[in-house]
């Protein structure tokens, strides 16, 4: 639950695409990001699509496959 809270990130010098609003497990664990015009997106916590969690600067990188985002 650390995560929650954390800005989403594209690359470290882009501004944050959403927020970290909840950590959903079940199997696979899934972060919630809530987009700033309110839409949530279900993004897997695998390494290959978050490889950066930066928590003390309040960040994580998303690495998301094409067409992701877009869901």
């Amino acid at each position: 639950l650390d995560l929650v809270g954390l800005e989403a990130r594209l690359s470290c010098e882009a501004e944050a695409i959403g927020t970290v609003t909840d950590l959903i497990s079940g199997g696979n664990d899934l972060l919630e990001i809530t987009r700033p015009d309110g839409r949530k997106l279900l993004v897997p916590f695998v390494e290959a699509i978050v490889p950066d969690v930066h928590l003390q600067e309040g960040w994580i990188l998303l690495t998301p496959p094409p067409g992701l985002l877009e869901l």
